[in-house]
C-alpha cells in the first residue's frame, strides 16, 4: 500500500492499539506510549510491503502483539516513578481507589478464567475496543458468531463475578 494512505491507516487504529498494549504493560501509560510509537514506526516502515488482502487489523495487531512479547522479555518487573508521582493515593483517599482496582483485578480474573479464545474475544472487543467486523479477520469467524460468542462470555464473566462476591459475603457472616 502507498505510504500516502498510512496517516489514515494510523489513526484507525492507533487507540485500539494503545489499549491493547496498555493492559498488556500492566497500565504503564509512558510503557505503552512508548510501545505504540515502536509500533506505528514499524508498521511504517513495512506498509509498502502490506498485503490488503490479509486485512489491516490483523497486520497492526501482529506487529503489536509480537512487539509487546519480545518488550516484556527484556523488560524486568519495575514501577514507573512517573506512576508513584502521579498516584491519586497522593491526594485522594486511597480506599476507593484500591476498591476499584481490587473490582478491575476481579474481573481481569474473570476474563483469564475463560476459555482462551473467549478471553482474547472479550479483551479485544472491550477492552481495547476492536469492532466485531475487524475481529473477523482476527478470528476467522463470522461477526454475528462473535457476537454470540462475546455475549456468552460476558453472561460467564456476570456469573463468575457474582459468585465470588457471594462467597465473599458468606465469609464475612
Amino acid at each position: 500500500m502507498a505510504k500516502q494512505s498510512f496517516e489514515a491507516f494510523y489513526r484507525a487504529n492507533v487507540k485500539r492499539i494503545y489499549a491493547f498494549v496498555y493492559f498488556r504493560v500492566g497500565c504503564r501509560k509512558a510503557v505503552a506510549e512508548d510501545l505504540v510509537q515502536d509500533i506505528f514506526l514499524k508498521a511504517y516502515e513495512a506498509y509498502d510491503r502490506f498485503d490488503p488482502s490479509r486485512g489491516q487489523s490483523a497486520w497492526i495487531y501482529t506487529i503489536a502483539r509480537n512487539h509487546v512479547i519480545n518488550a516484556m522479555a527484556k523488560e524486568r518487573p519495575q514501577v514507573d516513578l512517573e506512576d508513584v508521582i502521579d498516584s491519586r493515593t497522593v491526594s485522594e483517599d486511597g480506599r476507593e481507589l484500591l476498591k476499584l482496582r481490587d473490582d478491575e483485578r476481579r474481573l481481569l480474573d474473570a476474563i483469564d478464567g475463560l476459555p482462551e479464545e473467549d478471553a482474547k474475544l472479550v479483551r479485544m472487543k472491550y477492552l481495547e475496543g476492536w469492532r466485531f467486523e475487524d475481529l473477523t479477520d482476527v478470528f476467522g469467524k463470522a461477526s454475528g458468531a462473535l457476537r454470540v460468542q462475546a455475549s456468552r462470555a460476558l453472561k460467564r464473566i456476570r456469573m463468575e463475578m457474582k459468585n465470588h462476591d457471594s462467597r465473599i459475603k458468606d465469609q464475612k457472616v
